[in-house]
Order: C-alpha cells, then structure tokens, then sequence
C-alpha cells in the first residue's frame, strides 16, 4: 500500500486533506459536487450495505480524489444539512480501510476523522488520488430487503460524474490515464527522484524592461501631508493617500517630469529650484541607487492601488479587498479561462470568529548585476476583521501560519503568473509610459529534472481548483 504524499490545495491553500481548515471548507459547501459526497451513515459489517460506499471511493480515488462527510441529512436533491451521528455509530479506520481493501485490486490509504461542528458529531473519509486505476477484484453485493443487490462486478471501472460514482466514458478513461501519469510526478516531485533530464526552472522574478530615463527633483514647500493629499486629489490623482516620490534634503525626488507644467507633482515643489539626472547615474552611486530602488517601489505600489488593489504598509503588502462573503476573479491562465478566490470569510478557531481570508503579494525590486532590476513577486495572505480593515497579531500570526504557502511548484507558479496577469493585463506591466516590467518570468534550464516529469506546459494538478474541469469548481 502506497502512502499518501503531500496535501492538498484548496483556495490557494495547502494543508492536510483532513485538516481544520480543509473540514471548514467541506463543511461550508452543502451540495454534493465531483469531490464531496454526504452520508447519513457508513457502515462496514458484513451484511451492510458497504459495496455503495465502496464503490464511491472507486470513483472517486480514479477521479483524482474525494471526501465522505457522515453524519448530513438531505434535505432537497443534493443538498444536505448537518444532523449528526446517531449515538450508538461506531466505524474504526483501520476495519474501514481493512473492509475497503479486501475488494481493491490495489489496497489504498484511507483517512478517517470524526470532529464536532454546529455542536454535532459528524465525520469525514479522505479518499485519496489512485496512481493506478482502481477496480473491484471481487462482486459487491448486500442484501436490500428481500433481495440481492449486485453493486459492482469484478474488473468494473467508476468515476465521478457531477455528483454520480458511474462507469467512465472511453474520454473519461482518458483523462484517469492522463491524471495517473501526473500523480505519478507528483509523487516523484515530492520524493525527489532526480534524472539526468534538461528542466526549464522559472522563478517570482520579473525583469524589467524599461527603466525611466530621469529621476526630478525639486525643493520641497511648505506642505505637511495631509496638505499634499487634499491637493494631488484635487488635481486628480488616483490614489492620492499614497506618495510616488521621496524626500531627501528637503527635496522631492520622482520619475514624474515636473517640468510639465500640468504635473502635479509640480505644485509640490519651487519651480526655479527644478532639476533632472539621469537614471543610470544613481544606479553607480550607492546611497542613490538604495533611493532609486525605493523610488521604483513606490511607484509600482502607487501603479497596484490605482488598478484596484489595497495595500497595508506596516507588512507592505498589497491584496484583494471584498465587500461581500466572497470575492473572485476570472483571469485566463495558462490552462484558459477560469476563476480564482481571492477573498473569503471563513471561521477561525484561534479567535473563535469569523474574519475575512485575502490573497496578497509582497513585492519589491531587486537589483542582479549592474543595471540589471527585477520585479520580485511572493503570495501571501492577509487576515482582516471586514473584509479591508488587515487584523495583526500573534493569534492572527497562527492563521497565517496554517494557511502556509509550502505549494507544489506547478501551483505556486500558476499562482505567480495570476498576480503578473491582473497587473498586466496579460500583458507586461506599462507604468505611465516610463517604466515596463516583463511578464515573463527570469528562468533557467536545469540539466537535473524529475522522474517521470511531465512539461510544465502540460502539467496541471487534479486535485485542485479552479484551474481544473470547467473552470466553476472552488478547487485550486
């Protein structure tokens, strides 16, 4: 029997497939869809009705995987409610997986918890990706009622289908071919089988394109912040609360060209006293080239609040606000059209409340080489109260800890190519019309690959999320 490797990644989010978290998002779905199916109960004596559960896991280990929430009642066709285990249910993992496995012709690692939620006792069965089609090796029959229920034959092959464990359609039992093929790199990814194979390695970096020619400057007047808010507002600029230019010496420092006579930034500072230098000359220098580097941070931060995100300074980090429950986004990635999380409410145990989850990047530029500046990207999260207020602290510091970003490459990379799209539009990044960042990502071949590797081009994890199926699962 195989051990399960790895977790699984839900909402940009890796943890253990039994995990709080992971239970929390079941738990919230109510309908049964291609991954999650509902029971009352589950049974696993003799003359039980077993063989339905049983085939259940069949289909949805050959799908990629799946869960068994126990303990739902069904209200209307599919949708379920929480009603809890009746007192005298009993089902001990090691007899289920046992029970399971004596019809498998490949034994499997099932996981099985029971937890209380809505103050119920409920209960949850993982069922993990199969690295080889799953079939019965003997008949699954019980006795329903008077008569014999023949379930599955031996040799026969399930799948999930919406909400249905069904024998696979010849295109069904391709895509459990092609899936097995990736679960298998999975597996060696996580091992870290290496073979002598040439490897295309990309990274969060993003070169920039285009520097600006000059950097202006001018004296500074006699204004106090809130002034030269109340003023760039005035004159238009969006968002005025976040300053894209420095102060050093009493003068302002900016890529904007105050010697436009339309500039706003030009009312900030004594005309007479105007002067420009060129770019390349601070980056020699090493105290300007530290302002130069902080002058391109402000000027992107100022660039990613004006496209719609919000940025909290005390982590400086940018992310998704919401106003409502949920907020996604539909974005083509590299697999197509589909639809990604980027704020949720969800319940957290260590403040025993609800708060708001947010995808986030720290950004900043780094410099590698001589002339040569990077974009550098890394996902994060961020927790708030509202949904745009961000709550800091060591309880707060635990939640962000569960929600580790310790993905597979593939998804963390799909992850980086999200961010670069919705900044660029799919396109590289044009700030004004003097600053250009690749959305290309710096990258290298490694002459060291994986086991069974599959091109990135073609490699997508099955289970996961939005990015899979038809784009309208919550699964990434």
């Amino acid at each position: 029997m195989r051990e399960v490797v790895g977790g699984v990644v839900i909402n940009e989010i890796e943890a253990e497939p039994l995990s709080e978290y992971v239970i929390d998002f079941l738990c919230d779905r109510k309908k049964e869809c291609p991954y999650l199916d509902f029971k009352f109960t589950t049974h696993i004596e003799r003359i039980s009705d077993f063989p339905e559960v049983a085939k259940d896991i069949f289909a949805f280990s050959n799908y990629g995987g799946g869960w068994i929430l126990i303990g739902w009642k069904e209200i209307k066709s599919s949708q379920y409610v929480p009603e809890g285990l009746p007192a005298d249910y009993n089902v001990d993992q090691a007899k289920l997986q046992e029970k399971f496995n004596s019809y498998s012709n490949i034994p499997i690692e099932l996981s099985y918890i029971e937890f209380t939620k809505y103050s119920k006792r409920l209960a949850a069965i993982y069922i993990p990706p199969a690295y080889d089609i799953l079939k019965p090796i003997k008949e699954g029959i019980y006795k329903k009622g008077d008569k014999d229920r023949i379930v599955f034959k031996k040799g026969d092959i399930f799948y999930r289908r919406g909400t249905q464990s069904i024998p696979p359609s010849d295109r069904e039992v391709e895509i459990i071919t092609k899936r097995l093929k990736k679960e298998n790199y999975r597996l060696s990814v996580l091992s870290g089988e290496p073979d002598e194979i040439v490897e295309t390695i990309y990274s969060n970096l993003f070169p920039v394109i285009e520097l600006p020619e000059f950097i202006y400057s001018g004296l500074k007047k006699d204004y106090d912040n809130k002034s030269i808010q109340v003023l760039l507002k005035q004159e238009g600029v969006n968002p005025s609360y976040m300053f894209k230019f420095i102060e050093n010496e009493g003068r302002i420092y900016t890529f904007d060209n105050l010697y436009e006579e339309m500039n706003p930034y030009r009312k900030l500072v004594h005309v007479k006293s105007l002067s420009r230098e060129p770019v390349n000359s601070w980056i020699d220098n090493l105290s300007k080239n530290k302002l130069l580097v902080q002058l391109l941070n402000l000027e992107f931060r100022h660039y990613a609040v004006s496209l719609g995100l919000s940025y909290f300074p005390l982590s400086d980090e940018l992310y998704y606000s919401t106003e409502g429950e949920t907020r996604r986004i539909t974005w083509r990635g590299r697999y197509g059209k589909s639809t990604r999380t980027v704020a949720t409410m969800m319940f957290a145990d260590q403040l025993n409340r609800y708060i708001f989850r947010h995808a986030a990047i720290s950004s900043n530029f780094v410099q590698l080489g001589k002339g040569k500046f990077f974009l550098k990207i890394l996902p994060t999260f961020i927790i708030t109260e509202d949904g745009y207020h961000v709550i800091k602290g060591l309880k707060e510091g635990t939640i962000i800890t569960r929600l580790s970003y310790n993905k597979y490459n593939n998804d963390f990379l799909n992850t980086i190519f999200f961010w670069i799209y919705q900044l660029g539009g799919g396109k590289d990044i044009i700030i004004n019309d003097y600053l250009s960042i690749s959305s290309e990502p710096l990258k290298f071949d490694s002459e060291i690959g994986i086991l069974f590797d599959i091109p990135s081009s073609e490699f997508k994890l099955d289970i996961g999320g939005e990015e899979l199926l038809d784009g309208s699962d919550e699964f990434e």
